[in-house]
This record gives structure tokens, C-alpha cells and sequence, in this order.
């Protein structure tokens, strides 16, 4: 089955159509991007009923280019990145790991939009899709 994830975007470039992503390197997106770097994101805007949805191409940025980003993480969020043992392995009580923070385990996924479909829902929904290739020209769908 496809893996579906929960991430907190940390930036948005709107000039270079790209948003970011943190992860640990340890964790089983990596492999997944490894095989396939392409991902589909999904947004929510409960408060004006929008759905966004993005296709990207993910670029994973490690090791020293990622340090000017590591120095502006919280110290509190650092220990996301270097859980003893890895994320996703089995662990005997809910509690049995550590944190480790560590800025060689710190990724940032940079994902390029090539896609974006927008559902506006309400009495009639209005749904409309932007295509990179086509410079970002929108088109209408049915809902």
C-alpha cells in the first residue's frame, strides 16, 4: 500500500514553487524516496473549507548543507531527529527509546510543486487545477 505521512511544513518558497519538509534519515520515507522521489501533498484549511493538493518531486538534502538549517531548529524539536532505536523499529513498552539528537540523522525534503488541484467546497464546489508546464494556467474540473 502507498504510505501516507504527517509532516509539518517548515517553508515555502513561492518564487521557486517549492515547500520543505524535516525528517530523520533513519525513518522509512527516506527508502520510499530513494525508490521513488515523486509524493503527493495534501493541505486542509478547515477554516475556509479548502483542500490543496499537490504533486511534488522531492529532493532530499543531507548532511553539511543542511547546518545553517539545524542551527535554526528548537532545541526541544532536535530530539525529532536521532530517536535510539530508529523510527518504525519495534520496541518492547511504548516508552523504551531515547532521543539522541542529531544534526547527521536531520534531512530536509525540498519538494519541487509540479501540480496543484484546489477544492473550494460550499453550497456548489469549485475545484480547479495549475500545471507547472503550462507556467501555472489554470483550468476548471468538475467537483
Amino acid at each position: 500500500f502507498p504510505n501516507a505521512r504527517t509532516l509539518v511544513m517548515r517553508r515555502c518558497d513561492r518564487k521557486n514553487n517549492e515547500i520543505e519538509f524535516h525528517t530523520d534519515t533513519a525513518s522509512s520515507k527516506m527508502l520510499d524516496l530513494e525508490e521513488n522521489p515523486r509524493a503527493g501533498i495534501h493541505f486542509w484549511i478547515p477554516k475556509v473549507q479548502l483542500q490543496i493538493q499537490m504533486d511534488v518531486v522531492v529532493e532530499v538534502k543531507v548532511g553539511v548543507m543542511t547546518i545553517p538549517n539545524w542551527k535554526d531548529v528548537p532545541t526541544n524539536s532536535r530530539v525529532s531527529y536521532g530517536t535510539i532505536p530508529s523510527p518504525g523499529t519495534i520496541i518492547e513498552s511504548p516508552l523504551a527509546y531515547n532521543h539522541a539528537p542529531n544534526q547527521k540523522r536531520f534531512a530536509i525534503l525540498a519538494c519541487h510543486i509540479q501540480t496543484i488541484q484546489l477544492l473550494l467546497l460550499g453550497v456548489k464546489h469549485i475545484r480547479a487545477r495549475y500545471n507547472k508546464t503550462t507556467n501555472w494556467q489554470g483550468e476548471w474540473l468538475s467537483p
